[in-house]
């Protein structure tokens, strides 16, 4: 656990994971959302401009809902989420599928060497180990 400076209200607490801003303005958030969620129930199709202007939710904070994939872009919507990757158009979070896919491929792959690479030094470190032999040391034979 780390003592943290909250981003919103710059009050001191401690940061254990995720973004750096405390509980309070944690549930803040997260209340913020549930009102986002409940007028976007009630008027499907709204912008981001009216949704902001009616919940009197910062744009900020639901374009950062939208990047956590929390809320989504109609296919028709003028707002525009680019992929970070390669700037296609997405709907939401921060990568279009083939760039999550290709992120995912080299993660795999380098996880993959991570393991061959353990597996041959393990190996390199019983041969190695091999020749050695070990004994017991009769105490009483030490003086």
């Amino acid at each position: 656990m780390e003592v943290r400076v909250c981003k919103r209200c710059k009050k001191i607490f401690q940061h254990i994971s995720g973004p750096e801003i405390c509980p309070k303005c944690k549930q803040k958030e997260e209340e913020m959302f549930q009102v986002i969620k409940e007028y976007l129930r009630n008027n499907p199709g709204a912008n981001m401009t009216e949704v902001s202007h009616e919940t009197e939710v910062p744009v900020s904070l639901i374009e950062s809902f939208l990047r956590q994939g929390r809320l989504e872009v109609t296919p028709d919507s003028p707002i525009a989420l680019s992929c970070e990757g390669c700037g296609a158009k997405i709907l939401t979070g921060r990568l279009c599928s083939k760039c999550n896919s290709g992120l995912m491929g080299d993660l795999q792959g380098a996880a993959r060497d991570i393991r061959t690479e353990k597996q041959a030094a393990d190996a390199k470190e019983a041969e190695r180990m091999k020749g050695q032999k070990m004994r017991f040391l009769k105490s009483d034979r030490i003086k």
